[in-house]
This record gives structure tokens, C-alpha cells and sequence, in this order.
């Protein structure tokens, strides 16, 4: 990762400034990934498609859930015989709940877009809106073994973001490349004398 001086600094190397800007960048790409995948999940779940994909955020799947089931929108077959003594919400009430699905993303893009020019406090902002989101998956979903993957992926996206985060704190405490070079000559110039 680096190679040490006589005064046992860290001089960093190339490798070492590069893993940790990919850990930055991978933060960021998982980020997107998310944002992604819960659009799609949303999309899905409006359609009725009974297809989900695991890398996404819960809170706006799960707005986008109940409002779906509060205003009556999924088959008749869902509901069973409570479909007839149901009253249900109105659609601008499933406008709102999807509404507030959409906000809660574009919480997400919008920390991905600021992050762009290395910017960690919106990376920082995405860790703690998923950590929230990891929680209420725990607190509404329970534990349960359906829901599995759902926690481990969750826990993977922290984990990344959490990476991200340290990776660029790293890299700020790394002495640039051309100070370090600097350091090496002098002290090579000053034992030569």
C-alpha cells in the first residue's frame, strides 16, 4: 500500500490513492444501484407484477405498498372477502403515498448527484437515510426468514457507504504525491551532507 521513509512516514503510492478513490466511487455506483432498483420495485408494485429485486431501498416500496393496499389497487383476489365491506382511499390519497415514495428517492439521486466531486457529507447523508431504512426493515418486517436477503443486502449497501465514507477520510489524510516526493529528496539531500 505504501512504503515507508526513514522516519517511518506512510508515503503513499499510486495504488494505495487509487483503491481508495474506487472505494469512494463504488460507494457512489451502489448508491445508484439502489436508487435504481427501487424505482423499478416501484414501478413493479404499481403494475402488479409480482416480481421484486432485492437491492433496494424499503421505505418507499413500502409506502408505495400501503398505498396500494389502502386505495384498493392491488386484484380483488388479494383482498379476499374483505374487498366488499372495504372502503377504500381515494386515488389522490395513492397519489400522495406515492408522492412521498418519490421524495424519499429523490433523496437518494440528489445525494448521489452532490457526491459527484468527491463531496463526502451527502455520501455521509446516504448512510444514515439507509441505516434508517435498515431499521425500519427491521422494525416493520420483523425477523423473519422470508425476508433474509432483504436484510443482508441492506447491511451490504451500509457496509459500501460506510467504506466510502472512511476511503475518502483516508484519502484526505494521505500527504499528496507531490509533498511526498518533496519529503524523500530533502531527506536524501540533507544525509548526503
Amino acid at each position: 500500500m505504501g512504503f515507508f521513509d526513514n522516519k517511518n512516514k506512510v508515503v503513499p503510492t499510486e495504488s494505495q490513492s487509487s483503491v481508495l478513490q474506487n472505494q469512494f466511487a463504488s460507494a457512489r455506483h451502489n448508491l445508484l444501484l439502489v436508487v435504481g432498483f427501487t424505482v423499478i420495485n416501484i414501478i413493479l408494485l404499481v403494475t402488479n407484477s409480482n416480481t421484486y429485486f432485492l437491492f433496494s431501498a424499503f421505505i418507499p416500496y413500502f409506502l408505495g405498498d400501503m398505498g396500494m393496499y389502502l386505495c384498493g389497487k392491488y386484484p380483488a383476489e388479494y383482498y379476499g372477502e374483505d374487498m366488499a365491506s372495504s372502503n377504500f382511499l381515494g386515488n389522490g390519497i395513492f397519489a400522495i403515498f406515492i408522492g412521498v415514495a418519490v421524495a424519499v428517492i429523490a433523496l437518494y439521486l440528489l445525494c448521489w448527484v452532490l457526491s459527484k466531486k468527491q463531496k463526502v457529507g451527502f455520501i455521509i447523508a446516504a448512510l444514515v437515510l439507509f441505516f434508517i431504512d435498515t431499521l425500519a426493515l427491521f422494525f416493520i418486517g420483523g425477523i423473519s426468514v422470508d425476508l433474509i436477503m432483504d436484510y443482508i443486502f441492506h447491511i451490504w449497501v451500509i457496509v459500501i457507504l460506510f467504506r466510502g465514507v472512511f476511503a475518502y477520510y483516508k484519502l484526505q489524510k494521505l500527504p499528496s504525491e507531490e509533498t511526498a516526493v518533496e519529503d524523500i529528496t530533502e531527506e536524501a539531500v540533507g544525509e548526503n551532507i
